[in-house]
């Protein structure tokens, strides 16, 4: 599974949900493009008009910690971050990354630059670069399946059997 290119965003700081995208905003917005605007401004203001689609994040330091908000990820995938790549992450903004279709990879960032273009090959554990880039471990078959249909829940219903449907509300047992 090769994706990219992917150009270099570097950020550096403990970065945590609330620095991706302020809390005033959680409840604000539905819509993750309502919350894109938002992302990182105080942190790194102006940052999130700077993005395109494909853009891969890399965090010098730990990334994702705090609160568990998913609109953290949903406003990162709705700026154009297709790739969020760190030394360390929070763990719940790790599986929200891939619960909604964003590849989180643990690897050492020492040697991306800003600007660069990389690509990634998830099921070998390696980045392709101009020049030589870190390895990583490759994720396990069910997260390469999650990105492979767009996250957790598209994942799920395409596995449904044809014809299969829900339970209406008034089908459920209580």
């Amino acid at each position: 599974m090769l994706s990219g290119p992917h150009r270099v965003r570097r950020i550096s700081g403990t970065i945590s949900t609330d620095d991706i995208i302020p809390a005033r905003y959680k409840h604000q917005y539905t819509d993750p493009a309502d919350l894109a605007p938002h992302v990182f401004e105080n942190r790194f203001p102006g940052l999130a008009g700077t993005f395109r689609p494909g853009d891969a994040l890399v965090s010098e330091h730990l990334m994702g910690i705090g609160s568990s908000r998913e609109q953290a990820v949903s406003a990162l995938r709705a700026c154009g971050v297709a790739l969020v790549v760190a030394p360390e992450f929070g763990r719940i903004f790790y599986r929200n990354c891939w619960n909604l279709g964003l590849p989180a990879v643990e690897a050492e960032v020492s040697g991306f630059a800003e600007g660069e273009r990389i690509e990634v090959d998830l099921e070998n554990g390696r980045f392709l670069g101009a020049r030589e880039l870190p390895r990583f471990p490759p994720p396990p078959a069910m997260m390469l399946e999650m990105i492979r249909a767009g996250g957790l829940l598209p994942m799920i219903l395409g596995r449904r059997p044809a014809g299969a449907r829900s339970a209406a509300p008034s089908e459920v047992e209580t």
